[in-house]
């Protein structure tokens, strides 16, 4: 069992966009310039001099209109025309570029049109132009958009030119930043950020930042604090599954099996396994433990009978194996004979007619080694020579000596078969 490594982070930009928009429109952005009291500094201590929001009377109307199409939501392509219009207009002051490239930015977002938005977006900062609240809440938009795109190194380095530029102590900042850490591998630096992100957010750390902390100590060999880590996570959440999983593999790589297994199979009591591989996770740990086999039996009966567990060969080979060696001997081969029919390769009826020969039932190993053999054994010695021993227990010596014949054609099991063949030889 593995721990679960699907921690991929998931941007979701819509969330940050919405801080960029703070602009409203062209006339009430100059109603705020007359009275900047009023405008909340979301960067109070940004080392950034937040320019005028000066816009071109003669534009007002366009961005007023491009302002409405994107709030209203229906009409992206529209306000990004216009925010190209407006682009390509002389009398366009640095802010109208600025808003015009910051709104055509979000538009191309909103349609999902990552391609498109992030030099927009780029372009936005580049004109320097826009008041800190919207500069900065871009800057953090496009560092979100560079780690959705798998742009690693250029989301880091933004992230890190905005917590340089306004002293940021917004715990989503370097929570967003221990993400795209974690992303790119660098676990060491993802396990700095996600202790920054708790700290500053009162000690308390959300769900994805433990889950990101956990998987990094993990990846760098300190499985002890990822297992501390993990309890934690479970314990605050005892109906969280991935949680749970989590910890179960954890368990189970440091060696502690017993816990791995008890932890899954209280989840099993609680209805909580509900797919294939949860059913899977739980037997594997059992059958790795002494003397647990009668217990995965009992796993792998029960997601066969709940149809969680497909009703293949696979399945019932490892139901067999786990019967056989909790000395189950005839449940074990009512498994193995419903796995042969199966089983392309024929496996299944060898272990099948092996359990028989031992049971002395010959005629039934026989049948069943002649299946495994009709099915196109990779090494079909093996399954000769227990057509061999079945038929010199059955009498049949002439017979026995054939098969032992046919068993010394395979390299496998050339040696064995010939010193039985000499013995009954003489």
């Amino acid at each position: 069992m593995k721990f679960a490594h699907a921690l991929k982070l998931k941007v979701l930009a819509a969330a940050v966009i919405a801080a960029t928009l703070s602009v409203g429109d062209a006339h009430a952005q100059r109603s705020r310039d007359r009275d900047k009291d009023k405008v909340e500094e979301a960067y109070p201590d940004a080392t950034r001099e937040s320019p005028k929001a000066t816009n071109t009377p003669r534009l007002a109307k366009d961005i007023n209109k491009m302002f409405e199409l994107y709030n209203e939501g229906e009409d992206m392509e529209g306000a990004i025309a216009i925010a190209e219009k407006l682009l390509a207009n002389d009398r366009a002051k640095p802010y109208d570029r600025g808003v015009a490239l910051m709104i055509a930015g979000n538009a191309a977002l909103g349609i999902d049109d990552y391609a498109r938005a992030i030099p927009y977006l780029e372009r936005a900062l580049e004109e320097n132009a826009l008041p800190n609240n919207n500069h900065f809440a871009t800057m953090h938009t496009l560092a979100s958009v560079y780690a959705q795109e798998d742009m690693a190194d250029k989301s880091i380095a933004l992230l890190d030119r905005l917590i340089a530029e306004t002293q940021s102590k917004d715990p989503q900042v370097f929570g967003l930043k221990a993400g795209v850490h974690y992303n790119a591998g660098q676990f060491e630096q993802t396990i700095e950020a996600v202790q920054k992100a708790i700290a500053l957010n009162d000690g308390n750390a959300e769900n994805n930042w433990q889950q990101i902390l956990m998987a990094s100590y993990n990846e760098l060999g300190r499985e002890g604090e990822a297992v501390v880590l993990a309890e934690q996570l479970q314990a605050k959440n005892p109906d969280d599954k991935r949680a749970l999983l989590n910890l179960a593999s954890l368990y189970a790589q440091t060696g502690a099996s017993d816990k791995a297994a008890a932890l899954l199979d209280s989840a099993r009591a609680k209805g909580m396994l509900t797919e294939q591989r949860d059913y899977e996770n739980l037997y594997a740990t059992y059958l790795n433990m002494d003397g647990k086999e009668a217990e995965a039996a009992k796993v792998i009966q029960e997601g066969l009978d709940k149809g969680v567990l497909p009703a293949d060969a696979r399945t019932y080979t490892f139901l067999a194996q786990s019967l056989y060696f909790s000395e189950q001997i005839d449940a074990a081969i009512a498994a193995y004979s419903k796995a042969g029919p199966l089983d392309s390769k024929g496996d299944s009826f060898l272990a099948l007619s092996q359990i028989l020969t031992n049971e002395d039932r010959n005629a039934e190993a026989k049948a069943a080694a002649r299946s495994a053999l009709d099915k196109g054994l990779a090494k079909p010695g093996e399954a000769w020579m227990v057509i061999a021993r079945s038929e010199y227990y059955m009498d049949n010596f002439a017979a026995a000596r054939q098969a032992y014949a046919e068993a010394a054609k395979d390299p496998a099991t050339r040696d064995q078969a010939q010193k039985a063949l000499a013995q009954i030889s003489r």
